[in-house]
């Protein structure tokens, strides 16, 4: 049975917490998942970060929590942002796409395109997208790509984004919030088959997911950019000892 009582589970796979540029806690998010949504299944995919992930894994596990959890991190390669899903380990910002995407496979995970061909954020272009389709190794493709992404980055060239994907590219589309404040989670989600994350993997690997949502006003976007400097600021001083010192 999914959350959302239909026959499809719903999948929020692009989320963001302190740990790197977003507003909420570890444990705000997964309380907020659980009271707010009737999401399925999430990943946290922190910025050149896997801890946060991690620890909520942690949290997850001991918690009485109704929808599953995906580790996940989202990388920024030479050539633009990718999330790895389903990873254990870091992978390292600023190396090759191929590279990148190669390491992501090691570990058994899942690599997704985030906010393709964007102009706004670093984003895997047409070049990259077209590299990554024809590459001989199959290390070094890509696993599925987000269409639907709410934020401004991610409604840009949306058009062209689906007409490429439609005519050429050919991989599982998905949804997700790229949500950096709790309000966002779940604007933008998955479709697919099941409810639990392994049913959202063999979803992703059989192509048979479909993207929603809604996107995002240019005033809430905005607004989120705000609060993320000023949880930034009020995460730094409550992180730095009075000598200045990390914790």
């Amino acid at each position: 049975m999914t959350r959302n009582g239909g026959e499809l589970g719903k999948a929020d796979m692009h989320i963001h917490t302190l740990y790197s540029d977003g507003t909420a806690s570890v444990q705000a998010v997964l309380d907020h998942v659980e009271g707010a949504t009737d999401l399925d299944v999430i990943a946290i995919t922190d910025h050149e970060r896997i801890d946060g992930a991690l620890r909520a894994r942690e949290i997850h596990a001991g918690g009485d929590y109704s929808f599953g959890l995906v580790v996940g991190e989202e990388i920024t390669t030479r050539r633009g942002h990718v999330l790895a899903l389903f990873v254990t380990e870091r992978v390292p910002a600023l190396r090759p796409l191929a590279e990148t995407l190669e390491r992501i496979h090691a570990q058994g995970g899942i690599a997704v395109a985030a906010h393709p061909m964007a102009p706004l954020t670093p984003s895997l272009g047409t070049r990259s997208l077209l590299w990554a389709r024809g590459a001989t190794d199959p290390r070094h493709r890509l696993d599925a790509i987000e269409l639907m992404n709410p934020s401004t980055a991610g409604r840009s060239r949306r058009v062209a984004r689906d007409r490429l994907n439609a005519e050429i590219l050919h991989l599982p589309a998905v949804g997700n919030s790229d949500a950096h404040v709790l309000e966002g989670i779940g604007s933008a989600w998955t479709w697919f088959p099941g409810s639990s994350a392994a049913e959202l993997r063999a979803a992703i690997e059989h192509g048979s997911t479909r993207p929603d949502g809604v996107y995002w006003s240019h005033l809430h976007n905005v607004d989120v950019y705000r609060r993320q400097l000023r949880a930034k600021v009020r995460h730094l001083r409550h992180t730095l000892r009075p000598t200045g010192e990390w914790r």
